[in-house]
């Protein structure tokens, strides 16, 4: 669905990191939840990724039709040993969560969720807890939208710890507890996000953050309707 499984496949052909030192996620996309295409999904993932498994395999989202079909399958994938562990994305709410965890004979490990300063989900993130299952953010910083990176709470926090706003973000996330996902080509943008360790957030910091949130989504639906049209279409 994001059509990047080729390009990938071919940078970890090339690459002189052995296998076992990845960790390679994948997705099922919607339009394979039928049982007989989530199977051919996998496979043909697989084959462009060049490899005999993945270390997570996620069912993209809980808001087409059989999608519990899908996560059967996904369980079979585990037994065969085609994928490592299997979660969710785009479970947010707590039925979805509760319909899941009643069928799922093998435990979800991840929920990957739109999480950031103004949208903290702290419902799911207590539901999730209950079920053991960890929450992982996409749009961590917001998708970059300024109005999160210039917000002046978390420009306050950056200065007085010396760092930037991205990286204030970055270890709010952290210290809630949240696994994160972030993009970047620059270098230096990705060593600093890999080098948090010098950031610590005091109480008074998280609490300020936490008056941030505001339940806003950055996500942009049309974006995600055109993903599923081109998905239906292929």
């Amino acid at each position: 669905m994001y059509l990047n499984e080729a390009s990938v496949g071919l940078a970890i052909s090339e690459s002189p990191v052995d296998r076992s030192e990845l960790f390679i996620t994948a997705k099922i996309p919607p339009s394979y939840y039928n049982k007989c295409r989530t199977r051919k999904s996998l496979e043909r993932t697989l084959k462009r990724l060049r490899t005999d498994y993945v270390d997570l395999l996620l069912l993209t989202t809980p808001i087409m039709a059989k999608w519990q079909n899908a996560w059967k399958e996904m369980e079979k994938a585990v037994d065969e040993g085609l994928a490592r562990s299997i979660g969710v994305c785009n479970f947010v709410t707590e039925r979805s969560i509760d319909e899941l965890c009643s069928i799922a004979n093998i435990r979800p490990v991840i929920d990957q969720i739109e999480c950031h300063p103004f949208l903290h989900q702290k419902h799911i993130q207590k539901k999730l807890n209950e079920k053991n299952i960890q929450l992982e953010a996409w749009y961590p910083l917001g998708h970059g939208n300024p109005l999160l990176l210039n917000n002046e709470i978390l420009m306050d926090i950056a200065t007085a710890h010396h760092t930037t706003v991205p990286q204030v973000i970055l270890r709010w996330h952290e210290q809630m507890g949240h696994v994160f996902i972030t993009k970047s080509s620059n270098p230096d943008h990705i060593q600093r996000n890999i080098h948090l360790e010098h950031i610590h957030l005091t109480p008074d910091d998280m609490k300020r953050i936490e008056a941030l949130d505001v339940s806003r989504n950055f996500y942009c639906v049309p974006e995600l309707l055109q993903k599923l049209k081109y998905s239906l279409v292929r």
